[in-house]
């Protein structure tokens, strides 16, 4: 196995599978997700909600992002290896915001009639922003406690 599958494909692709799968245990048996819609006087939704977040997997991420970054670290990865480790999960939403948004906003027009942008920025909040800082969160304590613990051993051996 080469090291570029050690050091980044491997970690990557278990953070992504981890992340997601929570996502799907989470979306099956876990807790309801939180819902933003707009409402009216007497409290009840007139459109479909325009934010849905699920908390409990928003604070699993830290740890998932950790991990990667722990398993891309042990492998000897680069610091770029670990930091593209720990963010991969949210990459193939990242790519979707950037290709879809201006295919919507070119097709705006002919396509879709009551499409609102201020939906697709929302989306890249809940499904890129959000849960890439989460991911990074845990991915850079983990790079800071390995770091750590790295210097303390070289200290100990000199």
């Amino acid at each position: 196995m080469s090291s570029r599958v050690k050091q980044f494909w491997l970690p990557s692709l278990l953070t992504l599978l981890v992340s997601m799968g929570l996502l799907a245990l989470i979306q099956i048996f876990g807790p309801n997700p939180w819902l933003v819609a707009p409402r009216n006087r007497s409290g009840w939704s007139l459109v479909a909600p325009v934010l849905i977040v699920y908390v409990p997997w928003l604070l699993s991420l830290p740890l998932i992002g950790a991990m990667g970054a722990y398993l891309s670290n042990r492998a000897g990865g680069s610091q770029r290896a670990v930091f593209s480790s720990t963010v991969f999960p949210v990459l193939p939403y990242l790519v979707f915001f950037l290709i879809g948004g201006p295919l919507i906003a070119i097709s705006n027009e002919h396509l879709v009639h009551n499409f609102m942008f201020i939906g697709l920025f929302i989306g890249l909040f809940a499904w890129v922003l959000a849960p890439g800082a989460a991911l990074l969160t845990g991915g850079l304590s983990a790079q800071h406690f390995l770091s750590r613990r790295l210097d303390s051993r070289r200290m100990a051996s000199n």
